[in-house]
């Protein structure tokens, strides 16, 4: 049996999704970074860089469990309100004199059990889970408020190493981004899980009937979505020494937009951990620059929507030229190593 010789390493790059939507990125961070940097010289500079990977640690945080989401066709907009939920929890636990690390074991297991809830009623009654988690993000919002009494609670110090601690000269927020990103990325790329996650999302019905378990795929993909969501809000209210209801009320969507923004798609089958983390810092760099250059606040949100909207009319256009050759990649892919690994057994 012979095999289709592959095509050198450049070319194979020059033809990647990821390469493709990451490259227009880099530049655009670039080229704002350095026509603000034209007009403040402190714009470069190292602590504005940490700075600014320090105002995206919790977006980040979350934004790559909605990678996961997205990727396998699934979307779920509680994410922040949930994320306020284990803030709130966390403050108050520690405040009743309990030890910190039971606070973040107890927070964490409270959100995986909510995205294991989400999970089952999506994978098992089918429920659409824009609907669903559009009704859980009103009912975290509640729950929130209910225990907080619609004050934001102070929290004492001893979280200080999960939001304010310093290695290396950089603060823990964005280390702890950092390794999430490169951890998540690792698992996409060279695990079963995230074949799966990639096939689910690409064609669900087709990916269950080669023996891919689509429904337990994406209860997964909710159980960590939801978890990555509670340690970003500990890590929020770590940094800020408070457990606040209301807070990151636009996170969710702000993490759909740089997901989007890193070449995932809404239909499902694509998104990267790594696209995903230059999509937030590219919303940061932007909402960065426009504080430089002494923008009125109100062009914040316009500008985030004109950027998420070109986003999403970018990644049709792609979608629709991808349909013209059939089957996705991710999904070809798989059905070649599929077909090739029967016909090696046969006699």
């Amino acid at each position: 049996m012979t095999e289709t010789p592959r095509a050198p390493m450049k070319q194979r790059l020059l033809r990647s999704d990821a390469v493709r939507f990451m490259a227009p990125l880099v530049v655009a961070i670039l080229a704002i970074s350095l026509y603000t940097n034209g007009k403040n010289d402190n714009f470069l500079g190292g602590d504005n860089f940490k700075n600014i990977l320090l105002q995206v640690s919790v977006l980040g945080i979350i934004a790559i469990g909605q990678t996961l989401l997205i990727a396998a066709g699934q979307l779920d907009l509680s994410v922040a309100t949930l994320a306020a939920l284990a803030g709130v929890i966390g403050a108050t636990r520690i405040n009743d004199g309990g030890s910190e690390l039971w606070a973040v074991i107890l927070v964490l297991l409270i959100c995986a059990l909510f995205g294991l809830i989400w999970g089952l009623l999506v994978a098992g009654l089918r429920i659409p889970p824009f609907i669903l988690t559009l009704g859980g993000t009103s009912l975290f919002a509640s729950i929130a408020l209910r225990i907080s009494k619609s004050s934001p609670v102070p929290a004492r110090e001893r979280f200080e190493w999960l939001g304010r601690a310093k290695i290396l000269g950089i603060q823990t927020p964005i280390w702890f981004f950092l390794i999430i990103v490169v951890v998540a990325a690792l698992v996409m790329r060279y695990t079963r899980f995230g074949r799966h996650v990639y096939a689910t999302g690409s064609n669900e019905e087709a990916s269950y009937l080669t023996g891919i378990p689509t429904a337990r795929t994406k209860v997964l993909c909710f159980v960590i979505s939801s978890t990555l969501a509670g340690f970003a809000g500990l890590v929020a209210m770590a940094r800020i020494s408070t457990g606040d209801p209301r807070n990151g009320s636009q996170l969710a969507l702000q993490a759909i937009a740089a997901v989007v923004l890193g070449g995932g798609t809404l239909a499902g089958g694509r998104g990267s951990p790594i696209g995903t983390f230059i999509g937030v810092v590219l919303l940061a760099v932007v909402q960065s620059a426009l504080t430089f250059n002494n923008v009125q606040t109100f062009w914040n949100d316009a500008v985030f929507g004109g950027v998420l909207i070109f986003a999403v009319v970018v990644t049709a256009i792609g979608d629709l030229r991808r349909r013209r050759f059939g089957a996705r990649p991710i999904l070809a892919s798989l059905f070649q190593r599929t077909s090739r690994a029967s016909a090696e057994v046969k006699p």
